[in-house]
Order: C-alpha cells, then structure tokens, then sequence
C-alpha cells in the first residue's frame, strides 16, 4: 500500500492498483476562498492517475470542494456518508456510481477493504476511513472525534494499524463565536489519548493543512493552538517508541509486510513550495483589527442597501411584528420574547457606515427600528459586514466564508436564588439573524443546494 499526502486533506491511497482519492482539494484558494494550503503545494494535475475509487468524508467545503471533484473521473465509484447535500452535488456533477454509507460497515473487494469509522460529533455526517490491503493497514482519522467503542472495534476487526493519520490540531473555531481563545487542553487530550489506545506503528498528524489567508490573515494568531510538531512531541513523551512524522504534501509512506517506509517529498503528483506554517504562531493576545467589509465583488452600496435592509426590515422584521406569540409563533421568536431580548444587528457597508437595526421584544409591539450609532442597552448583538450578508442571503457564500466578517456577542443572563446566597447563569439563544437564515427565509430548506448549483454554474463558466 502507498499512502500520498496531495496537501490539507487530500490523501492517495494505491492498493494492488486500486487508485483511492479522499478529500479532493487541489486548488488555492478554497472553502470559498478563505484559506489556502499550509505548507503551500503545487500539484499536477497532469500526473494524478485515473481515480477508481472517490471517497469524500463530510460536507465542509476543506473537504468537499466541488473545483477539485470536477477533475475525477465520473466512472469511479464515490463513496461518501448519507449527507443528501454531497450525494446531490456528486450528481450534479456527473458522477454515475454514488454509494451512501453509514459508519462501521465494511466495503469489501477482492483485492482490498474499507471500513468507514464514526464520529461523536453528531452535528455533522462524517467519517473516518480505514484502508486495509494485503500489505497493512492505513487508519484516515479526518476530522473524526473518537470514541472508545469506535478504537476497540477497529482493533478488533485490524488489530493495531500500520499507520494513522490522527487528528490533532485542536483548531479553536469556537472564536467565531466568542472572540477569545484559550489552550484547548481537554481536546489536546482526548487526541492524544486516541493514538495511544490505537498504538500504530507509524503516526502522522493529518488534515489541518490549510492557514487563512488575505484580510482574513490575522484569525492564523488564534485558531491553530497545535502544531504538528508539538503534538508529535507530546506523543514522544509518552509513549517514546512510538513512531511519529511531520508530514508535507508530497510525503509518500510505503506500508509492507509489517513495516512503514516515509518517502518525503517522493510524490510525483504534489510538491511542498514553501513551508510557512511559522504563521500558525499561536497568539491569543494578538490584535483583532477593526471589521471592516472588503466588498470582494465591488458591488454598489444601493445594491447592497437593498438585499440586506430587505431581508432585516421585510423578512426578519415581518417574522418579529407579526408572530401573535400563540401556537403558530417561531420557536426562537418566541425564546426572545421569553427572555425580553434587546437585539441588534450592525450591518458594515465598504464606505465604513454602520446602520442599526434594533428589536425589542421586551415592548409590546416588536418592530424593527433603525439609527445610525448604537445606543442604549443591547442584550446581543450580530455586527456583519454587507457584502458578506449580500452574498450569503443569495447563497453565493456559505457561513464558512461568511463567519470572518461577522462578529457577535451576548450578555444574556439570569439571577437565582439557589444553594449559595444568589446564583447567575448565562442564557443561551440562537442568534435571530442565524436563525431566520438558516431555517425561516423561504428557500432555506434548500439552500445549500442552492448553493452547490451556483458553485457548479461558475466551473461551468470558467
């Protein structure tokens, strides 16, 4: 068995002339021109050969990017989880042999099997894989959270593999959210207890091989807390006989009766360009600058005026005035009204103005105002730069894209008499302007369908 890492993700597996390709990303910029490879690769597209077998772990665009996919044979077998959004987006794009599966089944060939392995996170459909051969076996962790149950069946059905990719990276995403960072100790954990119980003979850190790039550089100082080469020493310190390698895109591991070769840089295919991942420096005390919108496709400020003040005013506005608080009520309208949130959304247009928009639903009547600077209490609060929202409403954007120009915060709390002499806790509601876009606009049922349509008419341009 050969083992190629393209960059990121983006894995070559060759078994007794079985070409196995998962989580295709060949091109920089991706995930809708966020991030680019880290290390920087070059990969030629004109030495990968025919693909047999595709294999795609889970929708996020780092991993499903349509660009790449349109370079893969329609013929060869695609094998993904039963996501109906990767399924419809295989389809739109040709390919002919699309097999659904769910974790902990194994596929079986005669030269080769597969056996897909779960995650504990359960809010996306994904999974790891596990390539096995005559010659060894080959453990893809992906993005895949472990459970015990998972690592005891693998062992069971394997016995220790040759080699893992393991997750490692511990990426603080959570920033998005809350614009802080902290050491991620209990995932650094629960990584590294994962290959220990796994005990491979050879383990590399794998996937998390991308930075942010452009205006959105400066989130590298906060969400990357793991180096792979911190994750390989910590290993070393425990368990000193186990075999660990930092790898590059373009690194080739050769598995054979019971041993693992690693080839740096042996790859025909991929090649590092340029090892840059000092930007990864981890930094949570670094600066946030100020939000600003770019406006990457140059639009008018009427234009964008105009989508966005009608989906706050007309859509969101509508759903807040009009719900009676009876039965037909929206759930999260409802929590609002509950809990008498004061919300705000500040929308940042390219000439540096933010407009206002302020719901009360402490009032009697919720309408929505507008003012040009905020003022007055606000118990949560959405700032989101125009373009971004432009892009997103019409679903040229996903969130991905959309989570670096939009900043949130909450100071939701209540106050209770308890054990102690006074008790408070943070109240927890989803952000309305989410909310309504993710599940209330008409046409948000389908949107990321809508989205894959538009992704794959611009290839079809291109």
């Amino acid at each position: 068995m050969k083992v190629t890492l393209l960059g990121h993700a983006s894995v070559l597996v060759e078994m007794n002339g079985t070409i196995c390709l998962m989580d295709p990303v060949f091109f920089d910029p991706f995930e809708d021109g966020a991030v680019v490879s880290c290390p920087q690769r070059v990969v030629d597209l004109e030495q990968l050969p025919r693909v047999d077998l595709l294999i795609v772990s889970h929708r996020h665009p780092d991993h499903f990017d349509l660009a790449s996919l349109a370079w893969v044979s329609r013929d060869c077998d695609a094998i993904c989880p039963a996501d109906p959004v990767i399924v419809y987006g295989l389809r739109k794009l040709g390919f002919k042999h699309i097999h659904s599966v769910e974790p902990m089944g194994e596929i079986r060939s005669t030269d080769f099997e597969l056996y897909p392995t779960r995650s504990e996170v359960g809010s996306v459909r994904e999974f790891g894989m596990v390539f096995k051969d005559e010659s060894g076996v080959f453990w893809n962790q992906v993005d895949t959270s472990l459970s015990t149950a998972t690592i005891t069946a693998v062992l069971e059905r394997y016995g220790h593999p040759d080699l893992l990719f393991a997750m490692y990276a511990s990426q603080n995403f959570e920033f998005f959210e809350s614009h802080s960072a902290s050491f991620p100790y209990q995932t650094h954990r629960e990584n590294l207890e994962s290959v220990l119980r796994i005990g491979p003979r050879m383990v590399a850190p794998g996937s998390a091989g991308f930075r942010f790039c452009g205006d959105r550089a400066w989130l590298n100082a906060f969400l990357f807390p793991i180096s792979a080469e911190r994750f390989v020493g910590d290993l070393g310190r425990l368990c000193p006989d186990l075999q660990t390698k930092v790898m590059k895109p373009g690194d080739v591991f050769e598995i054979s009766a019971g041993a693992v070769r690693h080839l740096p840089g042996a790859s025909t295919i991929a090649s590092t360009r340029n090892d840059d991942r000092e930007v990864l420096n981890f930094n949570p005390i670094a600066p946030i600058p100020e939000l600003t919108d770019p406006n990457p496709q140059g639009r008018s400020m009427t234009e964008l005026a105009e989508v966005t003040e009608r989906l706050i005013i007309d859509g969101l506005g509508s759903l807040a005035s009009n719900a009676a608080g009876g039965g037909n009520e929206d759930a999260v309208i409802g929590l609002y009204r509950k809990h008498q949130v004061r919300y705000a959304i500040g929308l940042v247009f390219p000439n540096s103005t933010t407009p206002w928009y302020r719901f009360n639903f402490g009032a009697q009547s919720t309408r929505v105002t507008n003012e040009l600077k905020l003022s007055g209490r606000a118990d949560m609060v959405h700032r989101i730069a125009a373009s971004a929202l432009s892009g997103w409403i019409e679903r040229r954007k996903s969130f991905f894209y959309v989570r670096a120009y939009s900043r949130r915060y909450s100071t939701l709390y209540e106050v209770f008499e308890g054990r102690e002499p006074l008790g408070i806790k943070p109240i927890v509601l989803p952000d309305l302007l989410m909310h309504y876009l993710l599940n209330v606009v008409p046409g948000s049922e389908n949107a990321a369908r809508r989205h894959l349509d538009l992704e794959i008419e611009a290839l079809s341009r291109a």
